[in-house]
């Protein structure tokens, strides 16, 4: 029977009692190996947190409250004064660098106009200077690479460096190294992986290294824990972890001007509140435990993630890209396990966070039996039968409401077509009364609203198919890690550990 260490605070398969000799001395062996390793968070905790976009029109109101949040969360999870050095859009110039929307501050006659005979694009757009107290410095590569320089290098043995990056991010411009991805920075500058991992290698090895990311192509800083991000290098002599909104090649939920944070749905929202109980907006929720043990982890924070997210995002851990580096699925009669395992095989070899996922999702997608593994595989790539046309997208039944709406008050007010007629202004102005009396008075105004604010918790088809994706990575995760312990390559289930203890520790 082979030995299951993945989740290593919780043992797979077999107690260490009931487990055969060999079983148990293996056991040991991993245990001391784990514990010779450098210690992590046992010095003091530094915070970095880089923010913002690339210019005034990139650098929206939900990335400055992405900061404020943060703040917030360290302030409710530190007792002590800590070191949080923030590097934010264009630093302390008192210019106008943030973009944001209110449109709660239109006129209630101008938002139905936009609503039904124009666009809600941009409408209560404007701009104002960021809201962030002791920001260091703007978000210049030169100014990030500085701070390594200078306060980086002096960090401690069993000191804890956690870095957070709200902002945007770009896709690698080199084809043939596609997860060299970059951070958007100030004055359209950007900050490579190759370049981060450059700056921490000022960083005292013995320092850990953990990182949360949410910008979009996020996923390609997962290659971090490599020595210069290289996986041909092998892995990195400095404990580094990290949870990426979405893989390398994909873009990432989020980035909006709104300033109300109720709608808001992005890696951060669900991540920061897992790990302090307490979401963006104030309220209390309980904090994920789904291995019982009374602490909330930063792994099962961004399990939490995956799990209750309804975003595009695509999560993705840095124990996820050592798997898909050093691990491969079984073919024919080989010993490694395929990826297309029966369900109940799975789940035998899943951690307790594991199986909340893929129980939870398994719920939320209507999946069953032993091949729902073959069948998530097979809504994101199904059979296009010969002939067979793409049907055309039909609208929401909301959207045909509206559309409705609007072709029987241009019936009234034909010159509605246009809303540069005189008489549009007219009626957000002197006739306003009249305007608002005739939209909500339609008899489909009230089912229209109705409808309208259903259709904001409704997946769409993006948010849906990438559950499915999240499904299937993390029953890859079990299959290939349990097929890592089977190549038996005992350095490789070494690292790997390694790493995963190190999600497994707390904020």
């Amino acid at each position: 029977m082979q030995l299951h260490t993945g989740d290593i605070s919780h043992p797979v398969h077999l107690g260490p009692m009931n487990m055969p000799a060999i079983g148990r001395i293996i056991l040991a062996s991993l245990v001391i190996a784990i514990s010779s390793l450098p210690s992590f968070g046992e010095g003091k905790n530094v915070f970095l947190t880089i923010g913002g976009g690339y210019l005034p029109s990139g650098n929206q109101a939900s990335l400055e409250r992405n900061v404020l949040y943060f703040q917030r969360t360290l302030a409710s999870q530190f007792a002590s004064d800590i070191q949080h050095d923030i590097f934010f859009a264009d630093g302390d110039d008192a210019g106008a660098d943030l973009q944001v929307m209110d449109r709660d501050q239109v006129p209630e006659p101008n938002r139905l106009m936009a609503e039904f005979f124009g666009t809600q694009r941009n409408l209560g757009l404007s701009y104002r200077d960021h809201g962030i107290s002791e920001v260091r410095d703007s978000t210049k590569p030169e100014n990030l690479k500085n701070w390594f320089k200078e306060e980086g290098s002096k960090l401690q043995p069993g000191d804890r460096l956690f870095i957070y990056v709200t902002s945007h991010g770009n896709g690698s411009s080199d084809k043939n190294k596609p997860h060299n991805t970059t951070i958007a920075t100030w004055g359209r500058t950007s900050l490579s992986v190759k370049e981060l991992a450059e700056s921490l290698e000022l960083v005292n090895e013995q320092v850990t290294v953990v990182v949360v990311m949410v910008q979009c192509h996020a996923g390609g800083f997962a290659r971090l824990i490599f020595k210069n991000a290289d996986p041909d290098q092998g892995l990195s002599t400095q404990r580094r972890i990290g949870f990426f909104a979405t893989v390398h090649d994909r873009p990432a939920a989020g980035c909006t001007p709104d300033i109300n944070e109720a709608n808001y749905a992005e890696y951060s929202s669900y991540f920061l509140a897992a790990v302090s109980g307490t979401d963006r907006l104030g309220n209390t929720l309980e904090r994920p435990d789904y291995n019982q043990d009374g602490v909330t982890s930063l792994e099962e924070a961004h399990a939490y993630v995956i799990l209750t997210a309804n975003t595009i995002d695509f999560p993705l851990k840095t124990s996820d890209i050592y798997l898909d580096q050093y691990s491969e699925f079984g073919e024919g009669e080989s010993d490694l396990l395929p990826d297309d395992l029966a369900y109940d095989k799975v789940l035998e070899l899943a951690t307790p966070t594991e199986t909340a996922i893929l129980e939870g999702l398994s719920t939320q997608l209507e999946l069953s039996g032993n091949d729902r593994l073959v069948d998530a595989y097979n809504v994101l790539h199904p059979e296009k039968k010969e002939g067979e046309k793409r049907r055309p997208r039909q609208p929401p039944e909301h959207e045909k409401l509206r559309v409705k709406i609007r072709e029987d008050i241009r019936k009234r007010w034909p010159q509605l077509s246009n809303l540069l007629n005189p008489l549009p202004i007219e009626l957000m102005t002197t006739r306003q009364d009249e305007f608002l009396k005739a939209i909500k008075m339609h008899p489909d105004y009230g089912r229209y609203r109705e409808l309208r604010e259903a259709s904001g918790n409704e997946l769409n088809d993006a948010e849906r198919k990438v559950k499915y994706d999240r499904f299937l990575r993390v029953a890859d995760h079990i299959i290939l890690r349990e097929n890592l312990h089977r190549k038996k390559e005992e350095n490789r289930i070494q690292e790997f550990n390694q790493i995963v203890e190190t999600e497994q520790s707390s904020f």
